[in-house]
């Protein structure tokens, strides 16, 4: 039987490529970090370079989906219309099946109807939140709510005749059918 012998140097390397494989991911780890601490300071646009960033080193990881949310809020907030409508349309189709996706048509029907005023494509988005069917046996609303990262707390109450979408406790939008 043959034993691989390995010598000092040769373990040195090993250990070197382990430690320098960690240390690369924890300081990506480190820049998600550092924009939460901008978000939390008030420092958007920083944190938004950084969130970007991260983006482009990490694009699989467990913060992806929220970042990407984020980037498009982001974009929404300081009325970059066209940036963010690109960015809630890609966020909507990767993540369709995702209870935030409801937030991301919220922001892309209140940039539409106020700012394109396209009627075709309001009515079409105006149908996805009307879709189902809303079963209020119990109460007169469902209420759903996201908190993103950028520190924005979103709200949609579904009634019978009309959704209310919050953000920051301030109404945001309503929707009738």
């Amino acid at each position: 039987m043959n034993h691989i012998k390995i010598n000092a140097t040769e373990s040195l390397v090993i250990i070197l490529i382990f430690i320098s494989l960690s240390c690369a991911s924890l300081a990506r780890e480190n820049l998600y970090y550092d924009a939460l601490r901008e978000i939390k300071y008030g420092n958007t646009d920083f944190a938004f370079m950084k969130l970007n960033n991260y983006l482009r080193e990490c694009p699989d990881s467990i913060h992806t989906q929220k970042i990407r949310f984020a980037i498009a809020e982001y974009y929404f907030q300081i009325q970059d219309h066209h940036d963010a409508i690109y960015r809630l349309t890609e966020y909507i189709k990767d993540y369709q099946e995702d209870k935030s996706t409801v937030f991301a048509w919220a922001l892309l029907y209140k940039i539409i109807s106020d700012y394109n005023k396209e009627p075709l494509l309001i009515e079409k988005i105006k149908e996805k939140f009307f879709a189902k069917s809303l079963f209020l046996i119990f109460s007169d609303s469902k209420v759903k709510h996201y908190r993103s990262i950028l520190n924005n707390t979103y709200k949609i109450a579904e009634y019978v005749n009309k959704i209310e979408i919050s953000k920051n406790d301030e109404l945001l939008l309503k929707i009738t059918p």
